[in-house]
């Protein structure tokens, strides 16, 4: 029981250890590419304000809510931008890879102890 109590333990240090690089690696990549003050870049709103057309508008929410709802995508799709593009550079990275290897490893390794105990357990019976 200690055997795969300590070789979980390990688990979870690689893991915290995986996460903390991986965090890094997304702060860094959002530092290198806000700017503060910058607007949004692709809005969905058209600058120069709405098209006509020859069909009817439909019934909806004000320019003014439609606008902030638009904003509101926008950051949503940029931030999930940065995110994958953090976790691609993380991935990437020679050091994040080798924690990663390290906690499938320790995972692996937890496994097997828990399932020796579990084995002996159960020829002891």
């Amino acid at each position: 029981m200690a055997e795969s109590k300590a070789a979980w333990d390990q688990v979870g240090q690689e893991f915290r250890a995986l996460g903390r690089q991986v965090k890094q690696t997304y702060e860094e990549s959002r530092s290198e590419t806000e700017k503060p003050g910058e607007p949004l870049r692709g809005s969905l709103i058209d600058k120069e304000g709405p098209e006509e057309t020859a069909e009817p508008r439909a019934e909806g929410p004000p320019p003014a809510d439609r606008r902030k709802v638009d904003e509101a995508l926008q950051k949503l799709t940029e931030s999930l931008d940065q995110a994958f593009s953090a976790l691609g550079d993380a991935v990437r990275d020679p050091k994040v890879g080798e924690q990663t290897k390290k906690a499938a490893s320790s995972l692996s390794d937890a496994l097997n102890a828990t399932f020796a105990e579990a084995s002996e357990r159960f020829r002891k019976r």
